[in-house]
């Protein structure tokens, strides 16, 4: 009984065996894409940028300002050579907590803008990216944003559609 089943099982394996190579002669079309140049020189992404930086520098003038108004505050209490008890330096303490306060809160909303900033245009770019690369017949795309971290080591400039995408994105 066991005589019988060897040569099935090794008509079996000859048979997986061919299937790497069937798999391997079908054509496998593959690009490369630069997400971080894409995201840099989409239009939508320049103005959202110089939106985030315009608020950047509307809080940081603003805290600046606050800054100094404190910073002249406490010169005046030093001269003056007030208590620490008293209500003038309790005054100036609340209004640093209320400062400090106020820089966390500019920098969390700072923050919380740049990452719906970013994933806005992530998903607009990867859904180019996607629409592109079926569209083209392309099975495989890889990031090559990153030189030497990045998935692709080495890539000829005819497999990257990084000028497509961008000039989609326009």
């Amino acid at each position: 009984m066991k005589i019988r089943a060897l040569p099935a099982l090794t008509l079996s394996l000859l048979s997986l065996l061919a299937i790497p190579a069937v798999a391997a002669q079908a054509d496998v079309r593959i690009a490369t894409v630069d997400v971080a140049r894409i995201i840099n020189e989409v239009p939508d992404a320049v103005a959202k940028k110089e939106e985030l930086d315009a608020a950047s520098e509307k809080a940081k003038a603003k805290l600046e300002a606050k800054g100094k108004e404190l910073q002249a505050l406490q010169e005046k209490l030093e001269k003056a050579k007030v208590s620490p008890d008293s209500k003038e330096a309790e005054n100036f303490r609340n209004q640093a907590r209320d400062f400090e306060r106020m820089r966390a809160d500019a920098k969390a909303e700072l923050e919380k803008k740049f990452m719906k900033m970013n994933k806005e245009i992530s998903e607009k770019v990867m859904s180019k990216i996607e629409s592109y690369a079926k569209s083209h017949d392309y099975d495989l795309v890889l990031d090559k944003s990153e030189k030497f971290r990045g998935p692709v080591l080495f890539g000829e400039k005819s497999a990257d559609i990084t000028d497509d995408i961008i000039k989609m994105l326009k």
